[in-house]
């Protein structure tokens, strides 16, 4: 739907021509892609000729969340204050705001998860 050139410069982290780390790039699309898949009940990629923008942009945007969560974020992050003390939080994401924006291409099937 997207490729690692276009997540980069969405997400403006880079590979710097890793092997390891445009795989992993592949990866979150391939997840993101499967999300929005299972949202809409359909593959887009074999549903459309042409992908509508808005599918991408939803992509770039998962993909992107998928990619931060990357750096030990999964699950709690922690914050340390100057004056003492700390909070952990738990990461939990929701693409639920993101997966609206393709509400209307939703089949009926996929309408009743």
């Amino acid at each position: 739907m997207i490729t690692v050139e276009q997540l980069e410069k969405f997400s403006g982290v880079f590979a710097d021509d890793d092997a390891t780390a445009s795989g992993l790039m592949s990866i979150y699309i391939g997840s993101a892609t499967d999300i929005i898949a299972s949202y809409v009940g359909f593959d887009p990629e074999e549903e459309f000729e042409t992908i509508p923008d808005i599918f991408k942009l939803v992509c770039l945007e998962i993909s992107t969340l998928i990619l931060q969560e990357e750096g030990s974020n999964i699950g709690v992050n922690s914050k340390s204050f100057a004056e003492g003390g700390s909070r952990s939080f738990l990461n939990v994401v929701n693409y639920e705001k993101y997966l609206a924006r393709l509400s209307k291409y939703r089949k009926n099937d996929a309408l009743k998860m």
